[in-house]
């Protein structure tokens, strides 16, 4: 009895996987297996895409599966990273792009090998950009969406002849400041330093290390040459965006619960329940911090 009971707490990969999130695992897949067919020798350029698609399937996983913690029509929107739908969009289409670009990249290298010494340091620093990008765009809007919201229609609230909402919790305006001012500047600074060791490189001033693409060697072409900064990249726009939804999510989640009960005291006692009982089952946390009176 008490496996089953265990058991109901994992979710299967059966109830996890939807439409849409076998459409972008496909989308992704195929596009990636275009780009591998060209014979890369080296694979760091696929694992920019790889960790981007890696946190947009998080979220999407997230957002399609999101109901599962709630009751059936339950009167609470929880966002505590935000709308995970619209980051897991703008995560995926940034990947398809990458990998779009190394795909064209590739290409280039096999078909036009005597052209890529002319045009790859653009290429380099575009492929920054549109990585960096993608954790800089989910951040962007993250206050208009990060926070715990109460909906009760006609029905549910009988004290009052309209559809009401309140606000239990959102992102304090002083972290969401903080968080948007280090992201731009982080932002501006990786790809403006990318920018500043490509034309380093062009002077042989600080060199790069050599790296071969598909086509490297036809018509006696030479690997390209990428800046050892550009692998700091890959760690700090992905690191950085994970500590920023950790204290969102702690801000979110740490919202003053005497002033939810006396905004609670106002609607019936089943209502009451219901939310209480709804907030619990989001978040464990609320389990011991929330009291019925």
């Amino acid at each position: 009895m008490s496996e089953n009971k265990s058991n109901e707490n994992y979710l299967l990969l059966k109830d996890i996987l939807n439409e849409v999130l076998l459409r972008d695992i496909f989308l992704f897949t195929l596009l990636f297996l275009f780009v591998f067919s060209q014979s890369w020798d080296n694979i760091l350029l696929l694992l920019y895409p790889i960790v981007t698609f890696a946190f947009s399937l998080f979220f999407r996983i997230i957002s399609t599966n999101k109901w599962r913690s709630m009751f059936e029509d339950s009167p609470i929107i929880y966002n505590p990273l935000g709308l995970e739908k619209r980051h897991a969009n703008r995560l995926n289409f940034s990947a398809l792009i990458q990998l779009i670009l190394i795909f064209w990249i590739g290409a280039e290298s096999l078909y036009h090998p005597q052209l890529i010494d002319q045009y790859y340091n653009y290429f380099i620093a575009l492929y920054s950009f549109i990585f960096t990008f993608g954790f800089y765009w989910i951040m962007i809007d993250l206050w208009k969406y990060s926070k715990i919201t109460l909906t009760l229609s006609e029905e549910e609230n009988i004290l009052l002849s309209q559809k009401i909402e309140i606000i239990i919790s959102l992102l304090k305006i002083k972290k969401f400041r903080l968080i948007s001012l280090i992201n731009l500047i982080v932002f501006l600074c990786l790809n403006l330093l990318t920018l500043f060791f490509i034309f380093l490189d062009l002077y042989h001033i600080i060199p790069g290390f050599p790296y071969n693409l598909p086509g490297t060697g036809i018509e006696g072409s030479e690997p390209i040459i990428i800046p050892y900064f550009f692998l700091l990249i890959l760690i700090i726009s992905p690191l950085l965006t994970i500590i920023f939804l950790i204290l969102v999510y702690r801000d979110i989640n740490n919202f003053n619960i005497g002033e939810l009960n006396k905004k609670l005291n106002s609607f019936p006692k089943n209502v009451q329940s219901l939310i209480i009982e709804n907030l619990k089952r989001m978040n464990k946390k609320f389990n011991d911090e929330l009291k019925m009176e």
